[in-house]
């Protein structure tokens, strides 16, 4: 029982140490600074009342005393209202509209990219070269190993004559072979987990699950994604929403105005006096349109210039994502070639490794035959390996920059 419970403890403690990438990128993305802040509840309520009226209270007084040279006699006015009032635009062009569809942009760009691209390719690239390290260390560890025991028994062997001098010089070259090619894959894990734990927060070396044989799941989205582009796509809607906010002022535009309230007034002729109060309202719709625009034409032309260098520039920097995309993709595919020719390549290494341990064994071949073939064949896997983690990094930088 105390074993079945040790075991478990040691297993719950290595699934903890697992770490996959979809894990890291969350994790990075929680320690990463953030570009943008998230949209506040406060900044959603303010998009949602653009939409109402513009509501204010108006507090008004007045005094005067005005001299009547006709009735020699001065007229005293004393007065105050308070009112309610509201201005509803119900025809702009579409300039508020606009305004508030680039916020929107702004607050969704907030909200849905977390990681930016300079990050997310560096934890990529740390992500895949400690996986690449670890499971190439897998392949060849097994190698050193059984080697590394056939240099330590080779002494006693030697000793009693089962071996010659040269077969034990053979077996620690080998030995030593293999301990270099795991002493440098040794080095390049270290190196991409102190990355990824820098980019994670992780406390230790966490171990990166992968299954590089999984295809990655993409986006059949006619859309491309990138910081340089989201971001002057942004730029866009703000210069068309300048544009059109210009253009409005400079065009037809009906209003919808109101107010209501109370109001009191006191005043005295000669000795007459009287007060009252009463309430106070009224309603306009007011149309307006310019007749000569003046100064709004230079205005005009500026947010044209504005928009259309906007524009421009989005263009330019969707052409090289373009780019950028269709070479991954090329990537990919060429990969994909190539891993199936290494994987034919790595069937006949092991098939030829079989034939030497068996010509080794029955006396027939060096074992430095063995070493040689057994040390191609760790080559063409950790090959393997490396093409399946190209071809997987490439995958994902194209599910990132066409996902919907």
């Amino acid at each position: 029982m105390r074993l079945f419970v040790l075991l478990s403890i040691m297993a719950s403690v290595a699934a903890a140490n697992d770490l996959t990438f979809d894990q890291a990128v969350s994790l990075a993305a929680a320690r990463a600074p953030a570009a943008a802040a998230a949209p506040l509840a406060s900044d959603l309520a303010a998009l949602r009342r653009s939409r109402w009226p513009d509501v204010r209270l108006e507090v008004a007084g007045n005094t005067s005393r005005t001299l009547d040279l006709f009735s020699e006699g001065p007229f005293e006015v004393r007065y105050a209202t308070s009112s309610i009032a509201f201005d509803y635009s119900l025809w702009d062009g579409g300039a508020m509209n606009a305004r508030r569809a680039a916020v929107e942009a702004k607050m969704r760009r907030a909200a849905e990219r977390h990681l930016d691209d300079a990050r997310f390719a560096q934890l990529l690239d740390a992500f895949g070269e400690l996986v690449l390290a670890q499971k190439q260390e897998e392949v060849v560890r097994p190698f050193a190993d059984r080697w590394a025991g056939e240099a330590d028994r080779s002494p006693a062997l030697l000793a009693s004559g089962d071996i010659s001098n040269l077969t034990a010089t053979e077996r620690r070259e080998a030995a030593l072979g293999f301990r270099a090619s795991l002493l440098e894959l040794e080095a390049r894990r270290v190196d991409a987990a102190a990355r990824l734990r820098l980019l994670t927060g992780a406390s230790t070396e966490p171990r990166a699950v992968l299954d590089v044989a999984q295809p990655v799941a993409g986006s059949a989205s006619g859309t491309i994604h990138d910081d340089v582009v989201d971001a002057l796509n942004i730029a866009v809607e703000e210069s068309r929403a300048r544009f059109r906010e210009v253009s409005a002022a400079s065009g037809f535009r009906a209003t919808l105005s109101g107010f209501g309230g109370v109001g009191a007034a006191d005043s005295r002729f000669r000795d007459v006096s009287s007060y009252g109060a009463s309430s106070v309202y009224g309603l306009r719709v007011l149309f307006s349109y310019p007749l000569l625009r003046g100064p709004n034409e230079l205005s005009l032309a500026e947010a044209r210039v504005d928009l259309e260098q906007s524009l421009r520039r989005r263009d330019e920097a969707l052409d090289a994502a373009r780019a950028r995309l269709s070479e991954l993709r090329l990537r990919r595919e060429a990969l994909g070639k190539r891993i199936a020719l290494l994987r034919q390549s790595a069937d006949l290494s092991r098939q030829r490794e079989e034939s030497l341990r068996r010509l080794v064994s029955g006396g027939v071949r060096s074992s430095a035959d063995l070493a040689q073939a057994e040390s191609e064949t760790a080559r063409r896997e950790t090959d393997l390996l490396a093409a399946q983690v190209d071809q997987w990094k490439a995958a994902l930088l194209v599910a990132r920059m066409t996902a919907p």
